[in-house]
């Protein structure tokens, strides 16, 4: 294994969890939220009270909303960031996380809510935009998923004391920012089939073990002094010693951890060992749950990690594999996005004008995907061959396992364009070797996906105005 790919899944496995749990997020890059980090805050005295005479007609004076940040054009609010930590703290209650400092969860909430608007921003600007419909989709599925109905969501809702209103506004906001993220980052991922077959003929893979992990990341900057360093060294050690005392290694993330994760107390989720580097892996291997890594220093800084949960790899399962084809009409410099949504209907429609006789729909396919599609498997008439969850990007994989089979899909926007799809066949397949590829190229698509959107997160941060107001 190369150490450029060692590198790769260092830094993706390390800075943090995937984006269906929470926003994307990194420390602010100003001295106000460094200064979140220091161990003491210095008390406020207490004024000396004097008499005051009572004016006529008095009225009670209103608090200010004042402004706390500037990000960009944009400003966040003391009401806005009151909210959202008052959800933090429910969300927080919810795992188990009690008694927060203010100070450190008013710093971290402020950094998720900044890097939040950056991003969002950013959509507007490439016009980027969500509807009212695929807002009411996402709440009935989560509404679904919890098997509630929609009166029992508004009064969950309120229990938390978040109005139905604001909780539309931060699933809009979600789905925007992930359209982004799937536009900007997701199709660059690529998984060499290369890298798939090594893992699965390591040693490791064959006494694969999962582990559930949670981590404190103490961040080194890119270009760090030998001084500085040595006091990001100091500081992971002191947090080390801390924990081994019995502190709580979710309020120690809170405090301390400059990951995108440190609102979950750290949590990472489940890891393989196959996706690990050594370097974690040699200081897991022998940990109980519940135990922690001593201090591990990496090229992107000092990490703790402690293991929540082990369990031995499960015996595989038998794989549903679909065969499927397709036409692609890509977006790019020359061809806008309404201009390819244009073109796929109009494939389309020339096609499923043969309903009703599939012989001459499937060769109305052929001949639309040889001339039309912008794909390599043209060639092919537009057949990928087999293809299994994980294969595909989410908005094909999501078509290809809705689409009944031999129906023409509608069209799909991926990061690669404009689709429209057939699925021939689908077949259950019993081969160890197809279930285990597929859960070695999603865990690679994981990481690689962690990492651009992690360095991708950073140089928008790098770009973005942002400033902490000091009053």
């Amino acid at each position: 294994m190369s150490k450029k790919y060692i590198l790769t899944i260092i830094m993706a496995f390390c800075l943090g969890s995937t984006f269906a749990e929470q926003l994307e997020s990194s420390n602010l890059t100003t001295t106000k939220a460094e200064s979140s980090l220091a161990d003491q805050v210095l008390p406020t005295p207490t004024p000396v009270a004097t008499p005051a005479a009572k004016p006529v007609n008095s009225t009670p004076l209103k608090p200010v909303n004042k402004i706390v940040a500037y990000v960009n054009k944009r400003i966040i609010t003391q009401n806005e960031l009151n909210n959202q930590m008052v959800q933090a703290r429910f969300n927080l209650s919810q795992r188990g996380i009690k008694d927060t400092n203010s100070a450190d969860l008013k710093n971290k909430v402020l950094e998720q809510m900044i890097m939040q608007q950056i991003q969002l921003d950013l959509a507007q600007r490439g016009g980027i935009k969500t509807s009212d419909a695929e807002v009411n989709d996402a709440i009935a599925a989560n509404e679904k998923a919890q098997r509630i109905t929609d009166d029992q969501m508004r009064q969950k809702l309120a229990s938390q004391g978040l109005s139905y209103d604001d909780f539309r506004s931060q699933i809009r906001d979600q789905i925007t920012i992930e359209k982004l993220k799937q536009r900007e980052v997701d199709g660059r991922v690529v998984i060499n089939e290369d890298e798939v077959t090594r893992i699965l003929n390591s040693e490791t893979y064959k006494n694969k073990i999962d582990y559930r992990l949670a981590d404190i990341v103490i961040n080194l900057p890119e270009q760090a002094t030998q001084e500085i360093i040595a006091q990001k060294q100091k500081q992971a050690d002191s947090v080390y010693q801390l924990l081994k005392q019995g502190q709580s290694f979710d309020q120690m993330a809170i405090k301390y951890s400059s990951a995108p994760n440190a609102l979950a107390g750290g949590d990472l989720g489940w890891k393989s060992n196959t996706s690990l580097p050594p370097i974690i892996l040699n200081q897991l291997t022998g940990l109980k749950e519940g135990e922690i890594t001593q201090v591990i220093k990496l090229p992107i800084g000092f990490f703790i990690f402690k293991v929540n949960g082990i369990k031995q790899h499960g015996t595989p399962q038998i794989v549903r594999q679909y065969n499927v084809r397709h036409i692609l009409v890509k977006v790019n410099e020359l061809t806008s996005d309404d201009e390819a949504h244009q073109k796929i209907n109009d494939i389309r429609a020339k096609i499923v004008k043969y309903d009703g006789d599939s012989a001459r729909e499937s060769q109305e396919f052929v001949e639309m995907a040889k001339q039309y599609s912008e794909d390599t498997s043209s060639l092919k008439g537009g057949d990928i061959g087999w293809v299994s969850k994980g294969d595909t990007v989410p908005q094909f994989e999501h078509a290809m396992l809705t689409t009944p089979q031999g129906q023409i899909s509608q069209p799909i926007r991926s990061p690669f364009g404009w689709h429209i799809l057939q699925v021939m066949n689908i077949r259950d397949s019993n081969l160890a070797n197809d279930k285990e590829k597929a859960e070695i190229r999603m865990e690679l698509r994981d990481t690689k996906a962690q990492m651009l959107y992690t360095e991708w997160v950073r140089n928008l941060k790098e770009m973005a105005y942002v400033k902490i107001n000091d009053d």
